[in-house]
């Protein structure tokens, strides 16, 4: 089951959250930010031992109806560039890669990822 919450314990007024459970278990959830007529991923897990089995695409998914419902421009995102499986998984969803950012992980550069939705 998937859940959309807005998020009231966090100082920024645009924060919202998708949650997805099993059988009453948080098995993993999307954060993101609802700035006007943009989104902007800002933290996205599934637990270990249940990837793989398209709960992330779920999420992913009920985020995409969530931004063309509500007539959002595009979506962003930061991913590690060593992080692969994500970088596939939001590639398949039409992101594409825009900007390399040094060192954004400190220890590891970032990519900036980018979804025109309408």
């Amino acid at each position: 089951m998937i859940r959309e919450l807005i998020v009231l314990d966090n100082p920024n007024p645009y924060a919202r959250r998708i949650e997805y459970y099993d059988n009453d278990v948080l098995i993993g959830y999307l954060d993101y930010s609802h700035i006007y007529d943009r989104i902007e991923i800002d933290n996205f897990f599934v637990n270990e031992d249940k990837r793989g089995k398209g709960i992330g695409k779920k999420l992913l998914s009920y985020l995409v109806v969530i931004a063309i419902n509500n007539h959002v421009v595009n979506m962003t995102l930061e991913v590690r560039i060593s992080n692969e499986i994500a970088r596939n998984l939001y590639k398949s969803f039409g992101f594409r890669e825009v900007a390399l950012r040094k060192f954004y992980y400190g220890d590891e550069d970032g990519i900036l990822m980018e979804k025109q939705v309408m």
